[in-house]
């Protein structure tokens, strides 16, 4: 089956794989006139090796390893001012204890399908599409699992000297192992404006007001529907040396549980900052990154002061993903070094605890889950040490090594949690 899906996709990426030929307004290698306007085809493949042991640091769950597939093809036809895109994907997923995971395996299906109108300020994009805004703490495309986060709806923006301003009204798709058959998530959206200020010395400005709702949001204090509106603001530049990127959020909202509803109270804080030696061997960036993110307080005063992050990076700290942006004080030194303009690695130390001990420490997939047994007790979480390195090693491969260990801490350990280690591997191919 693995072997017929990635067949599949080959046929489908054929014509991008032909020569071409170079025409006005037209690239050459995978782009051909076509009426009055141009055909362009894209290709990629991207293969993962990932092991943990074990996995939910131990908490239902073992050691494991299995490798990952995603294979994307995309024709993208412009005109004038206007353009279609549609991309077709197939994701596997061999040899994981207990199966696939949600974002682990599809068979062929629409991961794009948009029209989209470019005018000299405004444009409008409708249908199924990915989206990142920011540092993707909030809104991302979900790279490091298999099936990218995608979303059916439309994006309208504007821009100008000041900045650019776009209004979003948005489902997230979910994920079905068949062919043809992935649909917009029943009981969620995503609506909301998110404005840039232009660059200036002094940096630019992020301001954002979404509002977020789904079905079957599980907390500690409770589960039910969910619906949550954000207002963040984000500064963020560099100046010679130094870049930062500071980011305050706050949540209100309420979650409908089977016998109460719950006032949602939610807050983050959170920041990148360093420093760069460009003329030093290495070009050695020393950097620390500080996240708070609330957690309850106390479980039956009628709030849910947990904070939710909707739809972040999967590599919120770490390409592990093992811990969610939420009840969390997390405290991250970094080191980056590049070798040369193609390698580089990161090296870096977080040290966690729980924001509220009363509360849960959470996971992910997103949506986040509370870590079974979790709740209450202890509030250091652990410390966990990464390396990860990237090698560009051509024009079209890419490839990545990751590295992790967690020491676990009291509050894992009173959960029945142990210390994990993960190894990951990444061969990606885009043409």
């Amino acid at each position: 089956m693995l072997v017929l899906r990635v067949l599949i996709l080959a046929a489908l990426a054929l014509p991008a794989l032909a020569q071409a030929r170079a025409q006005a307004g037209c690239g050459a290698g995978h782009c051909t006139a076509l009426g009055q306007g141009d055909l362009q085809w894209d290709a990629s493949l991207r293969l993962r090796g990932m092991y943990f042991d074990p996995t939910r640091f131990g908490i239902g769950g073992g050691e494991d390893g299995y490798g990952l597939l995603r294979a994307l093809g995309s024709a993208t036809y412009r005109r004038d001012d206007w353009q279609a895109r549609v991309q077709l994907g197939v994701h596997a997923e061999q040899g994981r204890a207990g199966g696939p995971g949600g974002t682990d395996q599809g068979a062929l299906d629409v991961q794009q399908a948009y029209w989209r109108w470019q005018g000299q300020q405004a444009w409008l994009q409708l249908g199924r599409q990915e989206a990142s805004y920011g540092s993707s703490r909030l809104l991302s495309v979900r790279d490091g699992p298999n099936i990218r986060l995608a979303f059916d709806g439309l994006r309208l923006g504007w821009r100008a000297a000041a900045g650019k301003l776009d209004v979003l009204a948005l489902r997230a798709v979910d994920n079905r192992p068949g062919a043809f058959d992935d649909r917009s998530e029943p009981g969620a959206h995503l609506w909301g404006a998110y404005a840039t200020s232009a660059a200036r010395r002094s940096g630019q400005w992020d301001a954002y007001l979404l509002d977020y709702q789904r079905d079957g949001a599980r907390f500690a204090d409770g589960n039910g529907r969910e619906r949550r509106q954000t207002l963040g603001t984000r500064w963020f530049g560099q100046r010679d040396a130094l870049d930062w990127n500071v980011e305050a959020v706050v949540q209100r909202g309420h979650l409908d549980t089977a016998t109460r509803q719950l006032d949602i109270r939610a807050w983050t804080l959170a920041s990148d900052t360093g420093w760069r030696w460009q003329q030093a061997p290495l070009q050695p960036r020393l950097g620390v990154k500080l996240d708070i993110a609330s957690g309850d307080r106390d479980a039956g005063d009628g709030r849910l002061q947990t904070f939710n992050a909707l739809y972040p990076k999967s590599s919120y700290f770490s390409e592990a993903s093992l811990l969610a942006p939420a009840n969390l004080v997390d405290l991250q030194p970094t080191l980056d070094l590049q070798f040369n303009e193609r390698l580089g690695t990161q090296l870096g130390v977080q040290l966690a605890w729980k924001q509220q001990r009363s509360d849960a420490v959470y996971t992910t997939p997103a949506p986040l889950l509370p870590l079974p047994g979790s709740t209450g007790g202890a509030r250091r979480i652990g410390t966990q040490y990464k390396a990860e390195t990237r090698w560009q090693a051509s024009e079209d491969w890419l490839w990545q090594w990751q590295l992790a260990w967690v020491d676990a801490g009291p509050a894992l350990r009173q959960a029945g949690g142990r210390d994990t280690l993960f190894a990951s591997i990444v061969g990606a191919w885009q043409w």
